[in-house]
Formats: structure tokens, sequence, C-alpha cells
């Protein structure tokens, strides 16, 4: 405007035209800088808003409120001074009653707790004494059998055959997994499953197939320094179940240091001994059969030599068959029982491992639900207390006080009525704290200015309450869509929120202020420029009418960009020549009203604005 005020003092100091432009304004063409803006009207509002929201899952109401516009400083803040006081008597009854339910799992997971460690004991006692009648009915076996017959018969049957083996064993048992159901297998994963070495009795001699202890037998005599390769069994699996001929064990020449050894000799003594007796006492038969022929002894005498030798005969018959019972039924049934009992004991601890297990699935079962339950329960409890410590709201920050919610571009207010005794709702917002320090302006840009709006370039803010300060800004925000809001109600008018930050802190801006923002979108440097009243569209071509020896004369001229003052002459201008200050056609048709159909300052000017869009300019 002070631009235009200067080429209007040219025009008095040149001096009018003639007829035809003597009271027209003429100014002349200038060169030098013109800045393209757009100019938007848009509302002052904070940066950075703090709400604060209502943390009650139960409807509740204010019982206390302080009042909309107060300042919050740092002295409030660290003496927490009370913003909103909720209700909370609802709550207090909830917190009561779950106080109730929570005792309950509370006890409910101590005992899962204490039923687990003391199934934990109980399943150690029980492996411990399993492993322990294992070892014993390995050591009977040993006893009876001879320790080197007892590993030859444990061997051929693939067992543990020592205790070092046997320990093996057990880490093998103690390390199985427990089996798991898998209900998405199919058919055919399932007979593999089925066959899967890991699911398999290592008790169970199956035909055709290896046996699975037969590897850490295998691995007990590599690491045992007693034990050979020359002895390990090289029979087939499938003979292995076969009844063992124990008897083939009497025909050594040395059986072993075994109780059946022991047994062995000594029936084999007895009988040694008794037949001793029995070639005596027949000597002393005939020996007093000659004396009593010669009359030397009494009758007496010799019927008690004929009875002692039948006796003798008889003990001799005794031992014989006490020796064969032994050796034929004796030994290979109680050796065939101690086999039994070590294998027994070995299946034994194989069941007591699993049904520990088992039992120990079913009270960790137990435990992680009792413990699940008791983690959620009193993370409830930590809420509901939560939940009562927030009915009492302080200061968080320092600001501006501000009732509801203030959301969207525009800072548009939420129709939540806060106010002492009105209901509250979870998540509600009840009071929004501005931070004062960043504060920006809310603009809608139209979309025939969207082009040339991008984000970064500088702004210039003036606030209708501080008339005469100008601050600056920069454009920080710009949306891709338009606002649905505008559209609803005008659903021809597109336009595209965008946020201007204003730099620096002033304490005299307050959220809601009307503020105007001029966004400089393009600076032109050393270009020719006429006031935009001077153009004339017409068919899209652009005159100007220029005076020419004090004639106006009608021009065309090729224009580029514009602002509300000034538009740029890239062509049909030269520098220092004077163009009209308004068009010679209006100023005719103002001088003969009656030609009009309305008054001519019912003409809008902006249908002479040249346009943006286009290659030239529409008049205002």
């Amino acid at each position: 405007m002070a631009t235009l005020a200067v080429a209007l003092c040219v025009w008095f100091i040149v001096g009018r035209g003639d007829t035809a432009g003597a009271d027209i304004p003429l100014i002349p063409v200038q060169k030098g800088t013109i800045q393209i803006n757009v100019l938007q009207g848009g509302e002052i509002r904070a940066l950075q808003n703090i709400e604060v929201k209502s943390e009650i899952e139960l409807p509740t109401k204010i019982l206390s409120l302080i009042p909309e516009g107060y300042r919050i400083n740092e002295k409030d803040v660290k003496d927490g001074k009370v913003l909103i006081e909720l209700d909370s008597a609802d709550l207090r009854d909830k917190i009561t009653n779950h106080e109730i339910e929570f005792q309950t799992t509370v006890s409910t997971f101590i005992e899962a707790d204490e039923q687990r460690a003391i199934q934990t004991s109980d399943n150690q006692s029980l492996a411990r004494d399993a492993e322990q009648a294992m070892r014993f009915a390995l050591m009977d076996f040993e006893r009876y059998m001879g320790k080197g017959n007892a590993q030859t018969v444990l061997k051929s049957r693939q067992l543990p055959h020592d205790l070092e083996a046997l320990e093996f064993y057990i880490g093998k048992l103690n390390a199985e997994k427990p089996r798991t159901l898998n209900l998405e297998l199919d058919a055919e994963k399932a007979d593999k499953a089925d066959g899967d070495k890991s699911d398999e009795d290592p008790l169970a001699v199956k035909e055709g197939k290896v046996d699975p202890l037969k590897a850490s037998q295998e691995v007990a005599e590599t690491a045992s320094p007693a034990s050979d390769a020359a002895t390990r069994p090289a029979a087939p699996v499938e003979q292995a179940s076969k009844p063992l001929d124990f008897l083939s064990f009497l025909n050594q020449t040395e059986m072993g240091d075994g109780e059946a050894e022991q047994k062995l000799r000594q029936l084999s003594n007895e009988l040694l001994l008794h037949k001793s007796e029995l070639a005596l006492a027949k000597q002393n038969v005939e020996a007093s059969e000659r004396l009593a022929a010669k009359e030397f002894i009494t009758k007496t005498t010799l019927e008690n030599d004929q009875v002692n030798f039948e006796k003798t005969k008889l003990a001799v018959q005794t031992a014989e068959t006490q020796l064969d019972l032994f050796k034929k039924y004796e030994f290979p049934k109680q050796a065939e029982v101690s086999l039994s009992a070590y294998q027994e004991a070995l299946k034994k601890l194989q069941r007591t491992l699993r049904a520990n297990r088992s039992r120990m699935a079913q009270v960790e079962t137990k435990y992680r639900t009792a413990k699940r339950r008791y983690e959620v329960e009193l993370s409830r409890k930590e809420e509901l207390d939560r939940q009562l410590k927030a009915c009492v709201i302080k200061a968080p920050v320092p600001g501006l006080v501000a009732y509801g919610s203030h959301t969207g571009n525009n800072g548009i207010r939420s129709n939540d009525v806060i106010e002492e005794g009105a209901a509250v709702r979870f998540r509600q917002t009840l009071l929004t704290i501005p931070n004062m320090s960043r504060m920006g302006v809310s603009v809608n840009i139209h979309e025939s200015q969207l082009k040339k709006v991008r984000i970064g370039q500088h702004c210039r803010v003036t606030v209708d309450a501080e008339q005469g300060r100008t601050l600056e800004g920069v454009v920080a925000e710009l949306a891709v869509l338009p606002d649905s809001g505008s559209s609803r109600y005008t659903p021809n008018l597109k336009v595209y929120p965008a946020v201007v930050h204003i730099d620096g802190t002033h304490d005299w801006l307050k959220p809601g202020m009307n503020a105007k923002v001029e966004i400089i979108v393009n600076q032109l440097e050393d270009i020719l420029y006429v006031p935009v009243q001077s153009i004339e569209v017409e068919n899209d071509h652009f005159f100007t009418y220029v005076n020419t020896g004090g004639a106006l004369e009608r021009r065309e001229v090729e224009t580029g960009s514009f602002n509300d003052q000034f538009i740029e002459i890239k062509g049909g201008l030269n520098l220092g020549e004077h163009v009209a200050l308004a068009i010679p056609k209006r100023q005719v048709l103002e001088s003969n009203p009656g030609a009009l159909p309305s008054s001519p300052s019912t003409k809008k000017p902006k249908d002479k604005t040249p346009a943006p869009e286009k290659k030239g300019l529409a008049l205002k």
C-alpha cells in the first residue's frame, strides 16, 4: 500500500493526460522486488497440550473443580495443588469386594507353591528309593551268580552290567523328556512318532529292533576299565528274550565267588564226606562180619555196624539228591528270580520317573494357573489402587487451565459439560493445560492456493489483539487431505488445515486469539511490475492502457506471478512507461449509470483479478 501511495504521488507530479485520459490516474512501470504471498486468517493455539483425563473405569462425578483460566505456576506443581476431585465411593466398594477375592487367590497360590515343593521332595524320595532298589537288585544278582557270571548274563540280555553302566542308564532315564500330545500330526507323522526310539520302553526287547540300552551298555563298557570287547554280547536281540541255560555255568571249572558257587561247593563237599563215611562204614561192616564169623564180637556189634552202614548209605543218597536238585532246579530258579528282580527294578525306576513327571506336571499346572490368577488379581488390585489415587488430580505442569478437550486443527472445543456435579466417563478429557512456551496458528489453506504453500516457508503473523506487532513463523504442518469438518457444511469448499509455528516465546499470546498469517511463497528479484488494477483480462488475454503522448493506448502484455498489490510484467511494457491505474471503460460506464443494470459500485473487484491457475491474471 505504501508503494501504491508513492505511485499516486508520481501520477500527480507527472500530470494528467489530455481528453481521453484526463481523469484517469497514471503510474509508471517499476522495476524491483516483490513478494508473492498467501494471506489467511487463523486462530492462535498451543502447539502442545497436556490433557487431564479421567482414569476411573466406573462412572463418577466431579466433587470439586478449579476455576477455568487459572494459571498454574511452578509452586502449584511442587505443592501438588488439587485441580479436580472425583467421587470415589463406588470405587472404594469395588476395592473392598476385590480384596476378598484377592486374599483367596493369594491363599490358593501359596498352597499350589507348597504342593509343588512337597511333590518335588516326594519325587526325589521315590526316585532315590527306586534307584537304591535297582542297585541292590544288581548286587543281589552279582552276589548269587558271582560278578563275572552276572556280567556275562546281563550283557547277553543287553542290560546294565555294572554300577557304571547302571548310573549311565539312570542318567538317560532322568534326561528323558515327557511325552506330548500333538493333535496336528497326520497318520504318517503319527506312525513315525510311534517308532521314535525316545518314546520306546528302554527295557522292552522287540524282535527285529535294536534295544536302546545296547548303546548305553556299549558306552559303559568302553568307559569301564574292567570291560573287555571280547566279552560283549554278540547274540541277536531276538534271542535275548529266550530263557538262559544257567546249567551251563555249572559245567565251568571256576564258577566264581557267588552264593551259588558256595552252595554248590557245600553240597559237593557234603556228598564227598558222606561217600567217605560210606566207604569207612562198608569197611567196618566187612570187618565186623569177619570178626563175628570167628565169634570175636557179638552179634549186636555187627548189627550196629550194619545199621551205621545203611545210615551212611542213605546220607550219600540224600546228598546226591540235594546236589542234583540244586543243579537242576534251585540254582536256575534262584538265578532267574534274581535276574527278574533286577529287571523289575529297572522297569520300576522307569515307571517311578514317569509317574513322578506325571504328578509333577499336574502340580506344575496347578501352580502356573494359581500364579497366573494371582498375577492378574494383583495387577487388578494395583490398577484399582491407582484409580483411587487418580480420583484426586493434581497440577502436573505449569500452564493455563481450560475445561474440556480442544481438538482438531481449529482448536474446536468438546461439548462435554465440565462443572461440579457433572457425570464423568472413563478416559474423558476434563482439563486441557496448553504449553504457553510454544504457540502456533491454525489456518485453512484454500485449494486454489494449496500448490503455492510448502512446509518450511517463512510467515509473518499479526494478532488482532496486538495491532502493529508482527511475529515471525514458519509453515510446519500441512494436511494432505481436505478438512472433512468444513466440507460437511459447505461441500463445495475444500480447505486444507495447516499449522504455522511462531518463533520465540510471547507471554501475551493466548489460545483462541484471532490472527492473520501471511505466507511468503516466493520473492521475485529485479522484475518489472505494475499494480494489479492496471490489468484488464479479456478472453484469457491481458491488456493495460499505456500513456502515449497524452492519449491512452490499449496494449496486450505478458504477465507472471502476482500478489495482492502488484503483478509481474514479462513483456509488452518498458521501464518508465506510464499505465492507467484504472480501466477507462469502467470510468465511462460509471459516468452513464443508466446503461448498467445496477450501480457500478456493486460490481465485485474480484471479477477482474488475475486467476492464479491460468497463465495470466483475473483482476479484482
